[in-house]
């Protein structure tokens, strides 16, 4: 049955979508990506864990509609892949070595180089990101490389071996450090001690043979 007027039959008027959420910020798309990335880092600095961690919160953070992580990344796993490639590219100290404790002889590992440690564990169990993350560890062990020629004069070959077991040694000092039935300060000392030897090392290769 038509039920109409005298202008015409009844059309009932269409539902309209809802906009964005009020306060939504509009701007161009590199600016919008840097907003997210921003607050994805501000939100885990905060103590927020990476797991909960949501793509909602990031955009109420950033103050951008909800669907941005999604059109400009792809995923939340991407965004925060962004998040670690910033993270890296504003630290200036190495993040292997003596330097990720916050203070010298400390325990106490820099809470970046522990985000970026979080971060990348998080990100290494998606298989979708596994080439980015290989060019990431390719990256900093060449940069580590770098820092230990220029610093001890360690030829390329052998500062390439270095820098994967100071790498590898990280990892399992992050990983399970705490578990280990040896004292902290022993730990810092073993690092330390490390950078002595590389030092006399460097020394000697120095020396004028007689």
């Amino acid at each position: 049955i038509e039920v109409g007027f005298a202008s015409g039959p009844f059309v009932k008027p269409k539902r309209k979508k809802p906009g964005p959420a009020r306060g939504t910020v509009y701007q161009d798309a590199d600016a919008i990506k840097n907003r997210l990335v921003s607050a994805a880092i501000k939100l885990l600095r905060q103590g927020i864990s990476i797991d909960d961690l949501t793509s909602l919160a990031i955009t109420k953070c950033a103050k951008v509609d909800k669907m941005y992580v999604g059109r400009y990344f792809g995923s939340q796993d991407h965004l925060l892949f962004a998040a670690t490639m910033q993270l890296l590219f504003m630290r200036t100290e190495p993040i292997i070595g003596t330097t990720v404790f916050r203070t010298k002889g400390s325990s106490n590992v820099d809470p970046e180089v522990v985000l970026l440690f979080q971060l990348y564990t998080h990100l290494a169990r998606n298989p979708q990101l596994e080439p980015q993350l290989r060019i990431l560890a390719e990256s900093v062990l060449a940069t580590y490389q770098n820092q230990l020629v220029d610093k001890y004069g360690l030829t390329r070959k052998a500062a390439a071996q270095q820098a994967v077991l100071g790498l590898m040694a990280f990892v399992g000092y992050m990983s399970t450090g705490h578990l280990l039935p040896v004292p902290s300060s022993e730990i810092v000392g073993w690092v330390s001690g490390r950078s002595q030897r590389l030092k006399r090392t460097k020394a000697k290769q120095r020396a004028p043979r007689n």
